[in-house]
């Protein structure tokens, strides 16, 4: 699934990509990622395509009734939550420091490694 949204996310032209492993270490979600984009219409347009690639998963956002118009869409996903910002938002928030101060592990959504760790996820629940 980690690898299905960092496509989707690349394939709406977001720049920037990062994704977080949190797990153990914040009661909110696993795996978070964090994502630039040009504009308000970009963001709208990444939010619709990654609540429809997750719905296809069976996996829905849990809080559909967030404002987002200020250039912060954050999608909470249960065990994944996902941030899209404008680029002055994600500088001024810094939420990049956050994440590597709450030492979360940055990772490489592309590595064999992860994919086997999903893998074994799904087959767990």
């Amino acid at each position: 699934m980690l690898q299905s949204i960092k496509k989707e996310l690349e394939s709406l032209k977001l720049i920037n990509i990062k994704a977080f492993d949190a797990e153990g270490k914040s009661i909110l979600a696993d795996y978070f990622f964090i994502s630039t984009a040009d504009s308000l219409v970009q963001i709208e347009a990444a939010r619709n395509k990654l609540i429809e690639l997750m719905d296809k998963h069976n996996i829905y956002l849990k809080n559909n009734l967030e404002e987002w118009h200020g250039g912060w869409c954050l999608l909470d996903f249960g065990n994944i939550i996902i941030h899209i910002l404008l680029e002055e938002r994600r500088s001024f928030y810094q939420i990049d420091r956050l994440m590597e101060n709450a030492e979360f592990k940055l990772m490489n959504i592309d590595s064999e490694k992860l994919r086997k760790k999903t893998q074994r996820k799904k087959r767990i629940k």
